[in-house]
């Protein structure tokens, strides 16, 4: 799906693959979150991006009667999501740490407006076939996710903005 290849129906159906991608999610946002949070901030934080995920997935796909697209549609976001996170460790890591040149600091958030980029247009991939639209819409839904994500980030966690 990174490629915008295959889509959220050639998961398998399996409530056990969603556990699994659930748990592994949570573990590589623990990873990414322990640069930018504080330690009191971390769990809750993770557990609020797998919420929003959920709610939001949940509700479009209700909303538009494709309920039963839920759990491979899930699936593919959870999937994406712990790849991008992985992906994004590193750079978390350089923003951070605070002997990091300017200049390196410069070049890894460009790379990350870049990934986060990239992140949006798969989500939007994975929306556009979970609900069989154009991708302009799913663009939009897409975009939707990640800035409510962003949103209640910043007003629940202020420690984020802070940092």
């Amino acid at each position: 799906m990174l490629f915008l290849k295959s889509a959220p129906q050639d998961l398998p159906y399996s409530p056990r693959l969603g556990l699994q991608l659930a748990v592994f999610y949570v573990i590589s946002g623990i990873f990414i979150l322990q640069t930018t949070l504080s330690p009191d901030d971390i769990y809750s934080g993770v557990i609020l991006g797998f919420i929003v995920q959920l709610i939001y997935t949940y509700g479009v796909l209700s909303a538009l009667n494709k309920k039963a697209r839920f759990l491979q549609t899930f699936c593919a976001l959870l999937g994406v999501g712990i790849l991008f996170n992985l992906f994004t460790w590193p750079i978390f890591y350089v923003l951070a740490d605070s002997a990091s040149l300017d200049s390196a600091k410069t070049s890894m958030s460009l790379l990350f407006l870049l990934i986060i980029s990239w992140e949006v247009l798969v989500k939007a991939h994975i929306f556009r076939h979970a609900l069989e639209m154009k991708m302009f819409g799913a663009l939009a839904l897409s975009f939707s996710l990640f800035f409510i994500s962003v949103a209640l980030s910043q007003l629940l966690l202020p420690a984020a903005s802070g940092s």
